[in-house]
């Protein structure tokens, strides 16, 4: 199959199989020879994967594992553009369905984290428009996030008009991930945005944190309408309870992050 037979769906499947690969080639220092080395398969097989058509799946999870990339993701991206199974429904191409609820966690976690609005990290800034692209989101629907974050990385200190564009940009994401998913699936994206928004409350604003009470109290019964084992529950109300002393504030930040990577051995 030839790429001028793709419909739009297929195209913007095999684009972002390209993007993906390509992305992480070039992060990882790589040009194509080196890169059909390490994967080994063929320079000529290398090129066509970006200039030819849809490539085999064995090509793809030969390069996928050369640059420590999720298979199942990309060949999801393959099936799509190969036409062995439905485009998805929403603007963007999201990543296997068994994954929905942990691409869902960690958009949450890192809207929590406010890592879009950090200076620094640029890599979890990457993994959190991955996680979009992953729930569904198009480029054109996340191209704001990446506008606000190369205006904070040229400025020393951010005044209240970029805060005030940045909340409203990331309202606007936030609305658009809650309409493609169901009320159970926004659960876990509600989970992870508050397991470290408290966190992050504590660290920054306590003791004159208005919204943390708040906030921990809807992490606290949320608890009971997501579908996790018992004692990872009692863990998440647990730290809902916890005494917010000054001393404690980091020991937020490591409990947060305990039990975010308990989140992502389950989902």
């Amino acid at each position: 199959m030839s790429t001028e037979d793709l419909g739009p769906a297929k195209e913007a499947a095999l684009a972002e199989l390209r993007r993906q690969l390509d992305d992480k080639r070039a992060g990882m220092g790589l040009d194509k020879t080196q890169l059909a080395r390490r994967a080994g398969v063929s320079r000529g097989t290398v090129h066509n994967v970006f200039a030819g058509p849809v490539p085999r799946a064995v090509t793809v999870t030969a390069l996928a594992r050369a640059l420590r990339l999720d298979p199942d993701v990309l060949l999801a991206l393959r099936r799509i553009a190969a036409g062995e199974a439905p485009a998805p429904a929403g603007a963007g191409v999201p990543g296997p369905a068994e994954d929905r609820l942990l691409f869902l966690f960690r958009a949450g976690s890192a809207v929590g984290s406010a890592v879009p609005l950090r200076s620094t990290g640029s890599e979890r800034f990457e993994e959190f428009l991955e996680a979009l692209r992953l729930i569904g989101l198009a480029e054109t629907e996340t191209a704001p996030l990446r506008e606000i974050r190369t205006r904070l990385e040229q400025t020393d200190r951010a005044g209240l008009a970029l805060l005030t564009a940045y909340a409203g940009v990331l309202d606007e994401v936030v609305s658009l991930i809650e309409k493609r998913t169901s009320r159970a699936e926004f659960r876990f994206f509600l989970v992870g945005k508050l397991l470290q928004g408290i966190a992050l409350f504590a660290a920054t604003e306590w003791p004159s944190a208005p919204d943390i009470e708040d906030a921990r109290t809807e992490l606290f019964y949320l608890s009971d309408a997501v579908d996790i084992p018992e004692e990872l529950r009692a863990e998440v109300k647990g730290y809902c309870r916890v005494e917010l002393p000054a001393a404690e504030q980091m020991t937020m930040f490591g409990e947060a992050e305990r039990l975010s990577g308990a989140f992502h051995a389950i989902l």
